[in-house]
């Protein structure tokens, strides 16, 4: 965070916790909801968020959207925030849809989870600089930002390895095809690391089996594996244990080894597999032997899900591009931050 805006909205009349959340708010989502500024200033309920709504709507800092008649969003629109910012015409305070809106609200989400355990890369210009100096090509981060969409990054504190994370947000989409494209539109960057991790992000396990297995494909598998185990050693092991389970054991599976079982049967049916089958079911072979024979090295890409349990409001109705309260945001014009400042002419955007 900088220490200079927050000091700056400090002497506009906003307590610390506030200001940070602001800031938060501002360079992350653009949006909020009344229980992320809750839980982020350590208050279930109370006087504190109610006055705090009030000062930043009458400051022209936000206005309120009505969602479904009960529960409201927060936009932080105000151009004298982001001015501060240096980012004056930030996407962040531009109108959104509520899928989008949705989106950045879950990233809020993902970022105040994390806040405390990590750093995250702020602006496009800090991440920029800092793939550009962990030697990461300019091509392969051309290609990322290429993606269109923003990715939360981060770097956690205490993580001995340095290993960048990726936070990808599937705010409810019918399938992976935009995680695909994101996979696609990273990869080289994420290979280009010296430790990176992949987190999807959703609000259903719908896909988090499925994004976990398009993760393997185009990404897991590097250029220097060995051709014998395209998914990593780890998969082959997994797989060897599905396998013996089943078809020596007898035993019953679940639908996800069923599907790992699948999988792997197209990938291990070399000759060099039918002998290391073999020797497993013997016992001739554990996890420590069959990692001496192909070299195994620790897994620089990692992958994880996270399912959001957060509840937000039902808005997903609106209009692209259109939300209820934007036409009353524009006819009452902005109070200044300071008071030296002009308050801003109205206008769209």
């Amino acid at each position: 965070m900088s220490p200079d805006i927050i000091d700056a909205l400090r002497l506009s009349g906003y307590a610390e916790r506030e200001a940070a959340f602001l800031y938060l708010v501002a360079i992350h989502s653009g949006y909020f909801l009344r229980r992320q500024f809750c839980a982020f200033v350590g208050r279930e309920r109370g006087s504190i968020a109610t006055h705090f709504l009030h000062r930043t709507i009458t400051h022209g800092l936000i206005r309120a959207i009505d969602t479904d008649g009960r529960n409201r969003v927060y936009h932080l629109c105000g151009k004298s925030l982001y001015r501060m910012l240096g980012d004056p015409d930030s996407q962040n305070r531009r109108v959104k849809s509520g899928g989008e809106i949705l989106r950045r609200l879950m990233a809020l989400d993902v970022v105040l989870r994390h806040l405390a355990t990590e750093e995250f890369l702020e602006t496009e210009a800090a991440r920029r600089r800092y793939f550009a100096q962990a030697g990461v090509d300019q091509d392969a981060i051309a290609a990322a930002f290429a993606f269109g969409e923003s990715v939360a990054v981060s770097i956690p504190h205490s993580d001995e390895h340095h290993a960048t994370h990726f936070y990808f947000v599937d705010e409810g989409h019918r399938s992976l095809s935009k995680f695909e494209r994101f996979l696609i539109a990273y990869q080289n960057l994420l290979r280009a690391l010296p430790q990176a991790e992949v987190a999807y992000v959703a609000r259903k396990p719908l896909h988090l089996e499925d994004a976990e297995r398009l993760f393997a494909r185009l990404v897991a598998k590097s250029g220097n594996a060995h051709p014998a185990c395209p998914l990593g050693v780890d998969h082959l092991l997994q797989w060897l244990a599905v396998n013996r389970k089943f078809h020596e054991l007898h035993r019953s599976i679940t639908p996800k080894e069923h599907r790992l079982l699948e999988e792997g049967a197209c990938l291990y049916r070399d000759p060099i597999h039918a002998g290391i089958i073999a020797a497993w079911n013997s016992g001739a072979m554990d996890a420590k032997k069959i990692r001496d024979v192909f070299c195994s090295q620790p897994t620089k890409i990692g992958f994880k899900t996270q399912w959001v349990e957060s509840s937000y409001p039902m808005f997903l109705t609106l209009t692209a591009g259109h939300a209820t309260g934007h036409e009353d945001c524009e006819q009452h014009p902005q109070i200044a931050l300071f008071t030296n400042e002009m308050t801003e002419t109205r206008g769209h955007g």
